[in-house]
């Protein structure tokens, strides 16, 4: 039975289950981070997905940001995985502005200090939703 792990749980927002994994959003202000994680337990590498999972997920992951990107006005879309602090299989796709605070270095290990509030949460859950979820 899938688990969500607990550091993505209380730093994040569900947003939305679809095809089989989780839409969620980082809990910062700084920057639009959207992290999806597939609903299947023991999962760790993107190689311990399905090919036909795996190609689904990053198409998605790409075409979200293509469409945040040009719907939100953003400079760049990153993309990336690591898993060294948490091993569950998870996607970030954040949006970058060059305004953002942590621009042009990464957004791993920068210090995000606040936290999402109430308008903007509600702003980028709809942007996400606005984007073509199939029924």
């Amino acid at each position: 039975m899938f688990k969500l792990d607990n550091k993505i749980e209380q730093d994040s927002f569900l947003v939305k289950e679809f095809n089989d994994f989780q839409i969620r959003i980082m809990d910062v202000e700084e920057v639009f981070w959207i992290i999806l994680i597939p609903m299947k337990s023991n999962l760790i590498e993107l190689s311990d997905l399905d090919i036909d999972k795996r190609n689904n997920l990053i198409n998605f992951a790409i075409n979200l940001g293509d469409f945040l990107k040009s719907n939100e006005e953003y400079d760049k879309i990153n993309i990336g995985m690591l898993g060294n602090i948490v091993s569950q299989l998870h996607l970030h796709l954040i949006l970058r502005n060059k305004d953002d605070p942590a621009w042009p270095g990464p957004v791993w290990g920068f210090n995000f200090n606040t936290k999402l509030n109430r308008k903007t949460k509600e702003h980028r859950r709809q942007s996400i939703l606005k984007f073509y979820l199939p029924k």
